[in-house]
């Protein structure tokens, strides 16, 4: 008799869940299968692994939508009731960008840590009203602005305060985070790019070809309005869809 297995289909990927996904360094294709099924089932991996290799396989296609998070960057974004807001580079602090970079040494382990350092509760906006755009059950900021980091002040950087919020990042939507990251990253090159030119330390010809690099990346991940990035980049497994509501799967 064939074992019923019932599972839920979660809306997006989670920070958590990425990480237990990747936690796998190994090169047996099974034990992978084995690690990105026990990461999107309740399942354990030892629990997973005495299931037959077919039914392996029907739960990984079932979760092919959110295996694979297309990178979105998003400003501002209402996640479990509180509006967050991506913590911009040019007001952060020594302490904040230490940090950053030691965390950065393990990337997967500490992703939960970075992002509780990238985005942090909202202390104050300028917008009159705020617009969402809603998908995947998530509520991201859309209102059209020139330039959304002059509307809002996120919480000034504690190391104190991150350690004890970083553990409830593990649910933060992972494609979210990956945006913010590939924004960040693209941000300090420009940032380094156009000190180096004030410094006279790249001719005119270097920087004007460095800038237009950078600034390609950059207009990939930043959308219209709010912030707002759809842009699709290199997906680790396949591509997320548009918001379906939570259910139950037996197999």
């Amino acid at each position: 008799m064939k074992k019923t297995i019932t599972f839920d289909l979660p809306p997006y990927l989670t920070v958590g869940q990425y990480q237990k996904m990747n936690s796998y360094k190994g090169d047996s294709n099974f034990e992978k299968l084995i690690t990105l099924v026990s990461a999107v089932t309740k399942y354990d991996k030892e629990e997973v692994g005495s299931w037959d290799l077919n039914s392996l396989k029907e739960i990984s296609t079932k979760f092919q939508n959110i295996a694979s998070p297309d990178k979105e960057f998003h400003s501002l974004i209402e996640w479990n009731d509180t509006l967050y807001g991506y913590a911009h580079m040019n007001k952060a602090t020594l302490g904040e960008m230490v940090d950053l970079e030691n965390l950065t040494k393990d990337f997967e382990t500490n992703l939960h840590k970075i992002c509780a350092i990238l985005y942090r509760p909202v202390t104050n906006h300028n917008f009159e009203s705020l617009s969402f755009t809603v998908k995947q059950k998530l509520r991201m900021v859309n209102n059209s602005v020139d330039n959304v980091f002059d509307y809002y002040d996120v919480e000034k950087y504690d190391s104190n305060t991150r350690k004890k919020r970083e553990i409830s990042f593990k649910d933060f939507p992972v494609h979210i985070l990956l945006g913010a990251v590939g924004f960040f990253l693209g941000t300090v090159n420009l940032y380094l790019t156009t000190t180096l030119s004030l410094n006279n330390l790249l001719s005119k010809k270097e920087t004007k070809m460095l800038m237009k690099h950078y600034l390609e990346n950059l207009s990939e991940n930043i959308g219209a309005g709010g912030g707002l990035s759809t842009s699709s980049l290199t997906p680790t497994f396949l591509t997320l869809q548009e918001t379906k509501p939570s259910r139950m799967s037996t197999i």
